[in-house]
C-alpha cells in the first residue's frame, strides 16, 4: 500500500484501458480492478491525480508515435510526437522518446549520408538538451519527482549513443555514465520503474562487449565494468513489464541473441517481431536467418520472397546496416539450397559493406566460413582456403572440420591439415 506503487498501478490500468478501448470485455475487467486502484489511492490529493492521469495521456500518444514508426510510417511518427509536444511543452517525455525516434533513424534508417547523419545528431542533442532544461527544472521544484529523474538520465544516455554512433567515444562515455547513474538513482527509487532498466542494461551489456579500445577509455573514465548476465536480465525485465520500451528491449535481445548463439533466443524472438509488424522489413530480415538456422528452408525462401517484395527487390534502398543482414541471411540461406554462386556473391557483399559504415558492422567468423565453404564446394580451392583461414582467425572451432561434407575432397590436402591444426 506505498503511495508511489499505488500510483503506478493507477498509471498501468488507466494505460491499459485506453489501449484496449475495442475489447469490451478487456475493459469490465480492467475497469473492476481501476475502482479498487482508486479506492487504494485515496489518499493522493485532486492535483496528483489529474497530473497522473495527464502522464497516462502522455504515454499513449508516445506510443502511438512508436508504433507508427515500428509500421515504417515515419512521418506519422514525426507528426505524432510534434502533436505531443505542442500540448504538453512542459513535459520531457515527448521530447525524450522524440529524440530516441532520431537517434534510431540514426542508427537504423539513414543510408550513412554524411549531411544526414549531421542533421539527425544535431536534432538528437538538441531535444535532449531540451529534456534536461525541463527536467532539472523540475527536480529543482520537487526532488523526489522520479519522472523527470528518469527523463534526466534517458536524455544523457541518448546523447552518450549519439556521440559514439559518430564516432566520438570520449563524449559518449561521459554522457553515459551520467545517464547510467541517474537511472541507477531511479531504481532505488522506485524498483518498478520499469522502462528504466533498458539504459541501465545497454550499459551493463554493451560495456562487457565493448572493443578494446572502447573499454580502455571506459576503464580511463572510471566507468564500472560491464555484465552481460545482469544487462540481459534488465532487457528481459523491460520486455515483460515496460509500457513504453519492450519492443526496444525485443529488439536489443534479438542482437544479444546472435551474439551469445542462443539459436532460440533468436529464432524466437525474431518470429514475434517479424508477426506482428509485417509491414516492417527490418524485422522481417532477421525472420530469415531464425527459419534457415532451424532448417525451415522452405518456410525462409517464402520470407525471402517477402522481404524482396517489401524493398521491391532493391536492397540498396535499405540502410547499410541492414543491407548488411539481408545479404548475410540470404548467403545462408542459398549456401544451404546448394546454390554456391550466389551464396559467395552475398556473403562478399555483406562483408564489403561491413567494413565502409560508422561503427563497423560486425563480420562474424561465419560469414567467411560458409564463403569459404561455398568456394570449395565451387572447387576454387585457394580462395576457399583464403576465407577458412580468416573464419578461424575470428574464432570459428576447428573441431571436425575435415569430416564436414564441403571439406573431404580436401581431407589430405597438407595446406588443408595446416589451417586446421
Amino acid at each position: 500500500n506505498h503511495p508511489k506503487k499505488q500510483k503506478r498501478y493507477l498509471k498501468n490500468f488507466l494505460s491499459m484501458i485506453i489501449f484496449n478501448h475495442n475489447k469490451p470485455a478487456t475493459i469490465i475487467y480492467l475497469f473492476s480492478f481501476l475502482i479498487s486502484s482508486i479506492l487504494l489511492c485515496n489518499s493522493l490529493d485532486a492535483g496528483t491525480t489529474h497530473s497522473d492521469h495527464q502522464r497516462v495521456l502522455i504515454t499513449e500518444k508516445i506510443r502511438e508515435a512508436m508504433d507508427s514508426y515500428y509500421r515504417m510510417d515515419d512521418q506519422k511518427a514525426e507528426n505524432t510526437f510534434n502533436e505531443a509536444i505542442s500540448k504538453w511543452p512542459e513535459d520531457p517525455l515527448p521530447y525524450l522518446f522524440k529524440g530516441g525516434f532520431y537517434l534510431n533513424m540514426l542508427r537504423y534508417r539513414n543510408k550513412s549520408r554524411e549531411e544526414e547523419n549531421q542533421r539527425l545528431t544535431d536534432k538528437i542533442i538538441s531535444l535532449n538538451e531540451k529534456v534536461i532544461d525541463i527536467a532539472r527544472k523540475q527536480i529543482s521544484e520537487n526532488p523526489d519527482d522520479t519522472d523527470a529523474l528518469y527523463c534526466l538520465g534517458g536524455a544523457y544516455g541518448n546523447t552518450g549513443r549519439a556521440y559514439i554512433l559518430n564516432g566520438q567515444w570520449w563524449k559518449g562515455f561521459w554522457k553515459g555514465k551520467k545517464g547510467f547513474k541517474i537511472m541507477k538513482k531511479v531504481v532505488e527509487k522506485d524498483p518498478d520503474y520499469y522502462d528504466a532498466y533498458l539504459g541501465l542494461g545497454i550499459y551493463h551489456y554493451f560495456t562487457a562487449t565493448l572493443p578494446k579500445i572502447a573499454k580502455v577509455i571506459s576503464f580511463l573514465l572510471g566507468n564500472p565494468k560491464g555484465d552481460k548476465e545482469k544487462g540481459i536480465r534488465e532487457f528481459e525485465l523491460v520486455r515483460d513489464n515496460s509500457t513504453l520500451l519492450s519492443i526496444e528491449a525485443r529488439k536489443i535481445l534479438l542482437r544479444v541473441s546472435r551474439w551469445e548463439e542462443d539459436k532460440d533466443g533468436f529464432y524466437n524472438g525474431s518470429e514475434w517481431l517479424a508477426k506482428h509488424y509485417p509491414e516492417n522489413p527490418h524485422f522481417q530480415i532477421p525472420y530469415l536467418y531464425g527459419l534457415t538456422q532451424n532448417k525451415r528452408f522452405e518456410d525462409a525462401q517464402h520470407q525471402k520472397s517477402k522481404v524482396d517484395s517489401l524493398i521491391q527487390n532493391d536492397p540498396s534502398q535499405l540502410p547499410i546496416s541492414v543491407r548488411v543482414k539481408y545479404y548475410r541471411y540470404s548467403g545462408l540461406l542459398s549456401y544451404s539450397l546448394d546454390e554456391y554462386s550466389r551464396s559467395v556473391e552475398s556473403y562478399l557483399s555483406a562483408i564489403e559493406l561491413s567494413s565502409i559504415k560508422w561503427p563497423p558492422e560486425r563480420i562474424w567468423a561465419e560469414d567467411y566460413y560458409y564463403l569459404a565453404a561455398s568456394k570449395a564446394k565451387l572447387e576454387k580451392e585457394k580462395e576457399a582456403f583464403k576465407y577458412l583461414r580468416k573464419a578461424i582467425e575470428k574464432g570459428w572451432q576447428k573441431d571436425n572440420i575435415d569430416e564436414q561434407p564441403e571439406w573431404k575432397t580436401y581431407k589430405h590436402n597438407l595446406e588443408f591439415i595446416q589451417i586446421i591444426q
